[in-house]
């Protein structure tokens, strides 16, 4: 669902994918080296967790929800979002030592976006439901981008509401069997 005010200038995109739970979770790795790189297209669903190594960077599954962006896009809205939750806690009250850290994040954050060096994004998708678009039309070609399927952890299943599912009654109902 995307909306946009007119008025003001507020834009949202969200995502809410559909249709069948693939059986496999999806890691996209992508290794941004250049200015095409942060033009890339991402799709990052709410089941999404991101990574960015190089920043110690991890955020949780359904953290920014599901988002239609850039690489560039993406990681402007994850320091949008920090920068709200962490604007409070950095007031005139707040340790020395504290701001000093927080200034060297978004300092790292702004050398990443500046491509002063190479680094990582991740995409790691319990329900492969993201996307990072290939920069040439062959996936195999794109030597800087890498996507591995794998089995959900219990955990990842528990959290999605998968290992209680029953869906026998609706099986039955529509005359249908599981694949899996």
């Amino acid at each position: 669902m995307a909306t946009s005010c007119d008025a003001c200038g507020y834009r949202n995109s969200e995502l809410k994918p559909g249709g069948e739970i693939p059986a496999k979770g999806k890691k996209t790795t992508l290794i941004v080296r250049n200015v095409k790189d942060l033009s890339r297209d991402v799709i990052k669903s709410d089941s999404a967790a991101v990574s960015v190594p190089e920043l110690e960077l991890e955020l949780s599954s359904g953290t920014l929800g599901g988002i239609v962006t850039t690489v560039e896009g993406l990681i402007v809205k994850i320091c949008e979002a920090l920068e709200r939750v962490h604007g409070f806690q950095l007031g005139d009250s707040t340790y020395e030592w504290k701001k000093k850290k927080w200034d060297g994040f978004t300092e790292r954050l702004a050398k990443l976006l500046n491509l002063e060096e190479p680094w990582t994004l991740i995409l790691d998708d319990a329900l492969a439901a993201s996307f990072i678009a290939p920069a040439t039309d062959s996936l195999e070609d794109d030597k800087q981008l890498t996507i591995e399927e794998y089995e959900r952890s219990w955990e990842q299943n528990e959290e999605l509401g998968l290992n209680d599912m029953d869906t026998s009654s609706a099986d039955m109902a529509y005359n249908t069997t599981s694949t899996s």
